[in-house]
């Protein structure tokens, strides 16, 4: 009886997730384009990029250092960490990503809402089973679960997802945990379905054959991918030692010094390296030829280094989706000589190397 109710808890878990998921993305989408668009065009006013980045990180960097002091001086871990599951650290963990996503953070929101749907999950677990701390755990990997499902509207990554958690946690597979993760996965597609809420990434559609020059360039986009985290790394450490000088400082001087560089890389790379990136993809396609393989390279470059200052400089988000935008230019690189290479394998291949050189390089997560 004690598993059939965790299910249902579960099920419910995985409606919040697709709720949170839904309207945060809404909220940080029409946030940004309100600012950034609406209010001051800043595609045709490029300039305007300097006093937006200003204002509004200092709006994020002050209310970091009122709200939630003992997070000011760490960087933002890159799928986030999950603080005790209250109503107050739900709230302010939105609250604060919110902004510093609408500040113009080079980050994606998997370091937000982690953390916000594990804190869903286990406030839930809390709840309902308030002896049962086993109870509160899974209830709370239900809620990264879910948020797999959400980010692609997919039941199969909310069951990699699973395969997540059990990495990290070493925890051993079984029928029920299995459950947990069908139940969460399915809940939270259908209600995302309810509610038309679009995927987080879009991608074209292409072709699904294979020829000698695609596999030759799904190799090099390997060692690409490869190379690329290496950059991260890099540029990184660079950035962090920078920080280091300033970190002492107040927080309105640490604002305007991470502001003032975050908008220096906005006007050197373009529109196209700011944000998340989830929305620059289809359009930075679209132009790829016109920007050829110097125009893109620059973008790579710009991107990486705006990654890397955002991270270090103390914005909240994560560094996964922002890296799914690098490798999508790399694979439009690799389409402007091998027009018939299939994106998503492209994709997929940059992402192998991505993933093979974080093991050593110890930066995305």
């Amino acid at each position: 009886m004690k598993r059939l109710w965790l299910l249902v808890a579960t099920g419910f878990v995985g409606v919040i997730v697709a709720l949170v998921y839904c309207y945060f993305e809404a909220a940080v989408h029409h946030g940004i384009n309100l600012v950034w668009a609406d209010w001051l065009d800043t595609g045709a006013h490029r300039w305007l990029v300097v006093p937006i980045c200003l204002v509004v990180s200092l709006v994020f960097f002050g209310l970091q250092h009122y709200l939630d002091s003992s997070s000011e001086h760490n960087e933002s871990h890159g799928l986030g960490e999950a603080p005790k599951p209250t109503l107050t650290n739900f709230a302010k963990v939105l609250f604060l990503g919110f902004w510093s996503l609408v500040a113009g953070a080079s980050l994606g929101p998997e370091a937000i809402l982690v953390p916000a749907c594990m804190i869903a999950g286990g406030y839930i677990g809390a709840k309902a089973f308030k002896h049962d701390g086993r109870g509160v755990k899974i209830l709370g990997a239900a809620g990264f679960i879910a948020l797999m499902a959400a980010f692609f509207h997919s039941f199969i990554a909310g069951m990699l997802g699973l395969l997540l958690i059990k990495k990290q946690t070493k925890a051993p597979l079984n029928i029920f945990t299995v459950l947990v993760a069908v139940v969460a996965s399915w809940a939270t597609v259908y209600i995302l379905g309810l509610l038309s809420s679009p995927a987080f990434v879009s991608t074209p559609s292409s072709g699904w054959h294979f020829n000698t020059h695609s596999l030759l360039a799904l190799a090099i986009l390997v060692v690409a991918g490869y190379a690329v985290t290496y950059g991260l790394g890099a540029s990184h450490g660079l950035i962090t030692r920078l920080h280091q000088r300033i970190a002492g400082s107040q927080w309105w001087l640490r604002s305007l010094a991470a502001a003032a560089g975050l908008s220096a890389l906005y006007l050197l790379g373009g529109t196209l390296v700011e944000f998340t990136g989830n929305k620059s993809i289809v359009p930075m396609l679209k132009q790829a030829a016109s920007l050829g393989v110097a125009g893109l390279l620059w973008i790579t470059v710009v991107k990486i280094v705006a990654i890397s200052w955002s991270k270090a400089m103390g914005y909240r988000g994560g560094l996964i989706f922002p890296t799914v935008f690098v490798a999508s230019v790399l694979v439009a690189i690799a389409k402007l000589h091998v027009p018939e290479l299939n994106f998503i394998y492209g994709l997929i291949a940059v992402l192998v190397g991505v993933f093979a050189a974080e093991r050593r390089v110890k930066i995305l997560f």
